[in-house]
């Protein structure tokens, strides 16, 4: 044994060994950590995601086509925008005071939006698109000015694409509500909008993968559905 050893020193087999075992080592790729975990966890939502890829998402309904208009006035067809992409889709507006509906919304999209920041996979496959249920008051010019730090962040293009989108009126944005089930109610006075809090998953067929509400609009869960949706599509 100790003529063995000896011959492994002198050839340098024993000085090759370690090196060559770490180089080995080097050469397998790191696991890869999920989406969530670029995201801290709420107190509210008392539970964690699953194992991204661990589920299949329901096919509700193929998602509504309509009219909308982008901050600069032109005219888009919402299935247009949202084909070829994984897509999160909102319905607010702009003066809602309800702290358990639109603002709850907005912090969501804003949270995946400055994380997604560090999720450069992401870039190419997944954007956000929030639509205003108040036409009248949520003018083109109205969401231009919301969406001005947007448009100025300097690290835009290293983050998900955010479509801020409204309608020329009722006609047109009716039956985009419709078909997604995004039920509104104007109160006596026109200025509040009673709804329920609601967020869409559309795939990159335009279909409802997945629907959200006040307790489980956890941006945790929403970016694994996401995750969940491209392995889903990696497979054979």
């Amino acid at each position: 044994m100790r003529v063995l050893k000896k011959l492994l020193v002198f050839s340098g087999v024993a000085a090759t060994l370690p090196a060559l075992w770490y180089t080995l080592m080097a050469g397998q790729a790191a696991p890869t950590r999920p989406f969530a975990d670029a995201f801290t966890p709420h107190e509210e939502f008392q539970f964690d995601p699953p194992k991204p890829g661990s589920y299949t998402l329901n096919r509700f309904r193929t998602a509504p086509d309509g009219q909308v208009l982008d901050v600069n006035g032109n005219t888009h067809s919402l299935a247009a925008l949202t084909r070829g992409k994984i897509n999160l889709v909102s319905f607010v507006y702009l003066m809602c005071g309800d702290e358990n509906g639109c603002p709850i919304a907005m912090s969501t999209l804003f949270e995946i939006h400055d994380a997604s920041e560090k999720l450069p996979r992401l870039r190419e496959d997944v954007q956000l698109i929030t639509i205003s249920f108040d036409p009248a008051r949520d003018t083109v010019e109205a969401i231009n000015s919301f969406s001005y730090p947007l448009q100025i962040d300097a690290n835009a293009d290293q983050k998900l694409k955010w479509h801020v989108l409204t309608s020329s009126g009722m006609a047109d944005l009716q039956p985009i509500l419709d078909g997604f089930g995004q039920v509104i109610d104007r109160s006596n006075d026109q200025e509040v909008i009673n709804h329920l809090l609601r967020m869409y998953l559309i795939d990159r067929e335009g279909v409802v993968r997945n629907v959200y509400g006040l307790g489980t609009i956890d941006p945790r869960l929403l970016i694994t559905d996401v995750e969940t949706l491209l392995l889903e599509e990696s497979r054979p």
